[in-house]
């Protein structure tokens, strides 16, 4: 009855286009009163404020800050414009471009949303103007925005790490190899696409216009050298090479580019508060959630029915993949990872499968709901910066789709490249 109740309620308050945090927390609390659950409701507080305790999160407000300062600042326009100076000379070489540049920015940023609206807000408007169709031209920074969270730093790694008990750095690190091959795999996709439309190709660009782009580059290309470089080096934990690149990015941007202004602060302060207001709400109810589920005993549940269909590993991998693709289209990362890890990572662990892999694998599966409907963030992100439908930029999106799962596949079934980079670096 606990798991009628809890998922009932929740899906009909999403249905009726209730917040995500909100309709977690009421789904919660309407169980709790149909099922007559014997726990005082002061501790749905206390669950909340303890699910949001961990010293491990400041580094999600830190990486939301360093976001903000770099897109309002020069630090995105300038990775775009010297990957333009690489690749701008291919056929449809913005739309390579729009991948290779949001990957760069992916070490920045931790968010995938913030990655498509960051570098969305830059090329998008160039797409178009070079006669690029505007569903096509938002699909593609909607579908590289997944690449936000897969590189580091990674705010879906963060939380699935503290849930999981695994160790944060090496998620960071584990993401890199997966994240290189989903940029071919959506690289490859965007300029076959814009060979057969006849996308325009750019000038191309001298080895002197090469170099001035990459010295105009270079401070913000160093901010993921210094980040990553500081985690696995040990030198840094991830929480404080997260408030380091806030620092970094300050100064980098009031100092050396100087096109982010003093009175420019409190706009992007107030979007970073806002933006971590609503991701920390959406922990603290989705670890309320995932308690009650505990104290119920529902992943122990779900968990020895999913092992009694078959004990197949390769058949088992398929079925998680399966169900988490099912949540990210309806859930977004932060709540479908701190919902589904209480229930999928013992069945991970009996199944014998490595635990940073097992993370990539989860995180992965959610980013993908990203650009799936009907929820699909980064879709509409897309759409609203190349002022097309949802539906015009879903139907420009199917291959770069079909390219994730594709990705999605040789990262479940071929361990080494989530594990191979961090048993390299020990």
């Amino acid at each position: 009855m606990m798991i009628a109740w809890l998922f009932g309620a929740f899906a009909v308050l999403v249905a009726a286009n209730v917040a995500v945090g909100i309709a977690l927390l009421m789904a919660v609390v309407i169980a709790m009163a149909a099922t007559g659950t014997d726990l005082p409701l002061a501790v749905i507080a206390q669950r909340m404020f303890a699910g949001t305790g961990s010293f491990a999160l400041i580094a999600i407000p830190a990486f939301l800050l360093a976001g903000e300062l770099m897109a309002r600042g020069a630090m995105a326009r300038r990775m775009v414009e010297f990957a333009a100076t690489l690749v701008g000379h291919l056929r449809g070489g913005l739309a390579v471009v729009g991948v290779l540049s949001t990957m760069l920015f992916s070490g920045v940023s931790g968010s995938s949303v913030a990655n498509t609206a960051a570098i969305g807000s830059v090329l998008v408007p160039q797409m178009r103007r070079r006669g690029y169709d505007s569903g096509f031209a938002g699909a593609v920074v909607a579908n590289a925005g997944v690449l936000g969270s897969v590189f580091p730093p990674s705010i879906p790694m963060v939380l699935y790490g503290i849930a999981a008990g695994v160790s944060i750095s090496s998620l960071f690190v584990a993401g890199i190899v997966p994240g290189i091959l989903m940029v071919v795999l959506l690289i490859a996709v965007g300029y076959w696409q814009s060979v057969r439309a006849g996308y325009p190709a750019g000038e191309r660009a001298s080895v002197a216009d090469i170099g001035r782009a990459f010295g105009r580059a270079f401070w913000a290309l160093m901010t993921p050298v210094i980040l990553v470089g500081g985690i696995v080096s040990g030198v840094l934990t991830v929480t404080e090479a997260a408030v380091a690149t806030v620092v970094y990015a300050l100064l980098v941007e009031l100092l050396v580019y100087r096109e982010l202004k003093p009175r420019d602060l409190p706009t992007v302060l107030t979007r970073a508060v806002t933006s971590t207001g609503i991701v920390m709400l959406i922990i603290a109810t989705s670890t309320l959630f995932g308690w009650i589920m505990t104290v119920e005993q529902i992943p122990q549940a779900i968990a020895g029915f999913l092992l009694g269909l078959t004990s197949t590993v390769w058949v088992q991998l398929l079925l998680i993949n399966i169900l988490l693709l099912v949540i990210g289209t309806f859930l977004d990362v932060a709540p479908g990872i701190i919902i589904a890890v209480p229930i999928l990572v013992p069945l991970a662990e009996a199944l014998g499968i490595d635990p940073v892999h097992f993370g990539v694998v989860v995180v992965v599966n959610l980013l993908i709901g990203l650009v799936t409907p009907p929820v699909a963030p980064t879709l509409v992100v897309g759409a609203s910066i190349a002022k097309v439908s949802l539906d015009v930029i879903t139907a420009a999106s199917w291959r770069f789709f079909a390219a994730l799962l594709l990705s999605l596949a040789l990262i479940t079934y071929v361990p080494g490249l989530s594990t191979w980079l961090p048993g390299l670096l020990g």
